[in-house]
């Protein structure tokens, strides 16, 4: 069952990051990606906010494999948040990161949520001022395309400044983007949803009931 969301669509037609592993060059790029609120399955009221990344993979034929493997998606969102009364505008930053097991060569939709209290409280809607998408291979990160980021960072010096800040900004709120499995719509859009690398019970062994 699908959510119903309100979206404000951001389109980008592009040239693609390339990263070359193996034999072929493996093509990733995020085409689309799309801000808007959704209500979680169950009756819930209060909207999340969902950011949808769509990303065009292309396996090449002579490459000898089927999917690119461990493909690292990680979003970084910079919020302007409304003034309050006698103050300033200011910015929040928030991140977050999920990694595909592996993409075959079509689409594949990556989603991350912030909380309805946060929705509310900040009064979040539509597109974040500012926001980054980092995409990696097993490790190797992929040049950044303009597709990647929102217009106003398109120059490579100002992209740079806001992941600075961002990433000690962000350590505030930490743990309150989330990728799609870890939100009540774990179990939506399976069509086109990949499989994640699961990090987070890593280390922990089961308790045990003593007898």
């Amino acid at each position: 069952m699908r959510a119903p969301r309100l979206f404000f669509l951001v389109v980008f037609l592009l040239g693609f990051p390339v990263v070359s592993i193996g034999a072929g060059s493996e093509v990733i790029e995020v085409s689309v990606a799309r801000f808007g609120s959704a209500r979680a399955p169950g009756g819930a009221t209060e909207p999340w906010l969902e950011a949808e990344l769509v990303l065009a993979v292309n396996v090449p034929p002579d490459s000898g494999s089927r999917a690119i493997s461990r493909v690292g998606v990680a979003l970084t969102l910079g919020w302007e948040l409304p003034a309050t009364a006698g103050g300033f505008r200011r910015m929040d930053y928030y991140r977050a990161e999920a990694e595909c097991v592996a993409l075959a060569t079509g689409r594949a939709n990556v989603r991350f949520y912030l909380p309805p209290e946060l929705v509310k409280r900040d009064q979040l809607r539509g597109t974040p001022k500012l926001w980054t998408v980092d995409l990696t291979v097993a490790g190797q990160a992929i040049p950044a395309a303009k597709a990647n980021q929102a217009a106003a960072l398109a120059d490579g010096s100002a992209r740079r400044a806001f992941l600075s800040t961002a990433a000690a900004a962000a350590l505030a709120n930490a743990g309150l983007l989330l990728p799609q499995y870890l939100t009540p719509f774990a179990g939506e859009y399976p069509r086109a949803t990949p499989s994640f690398v699961r990090r987070e019970t890593l280390g922990h062994a089961p308790v045990r009931a003593e007898p």
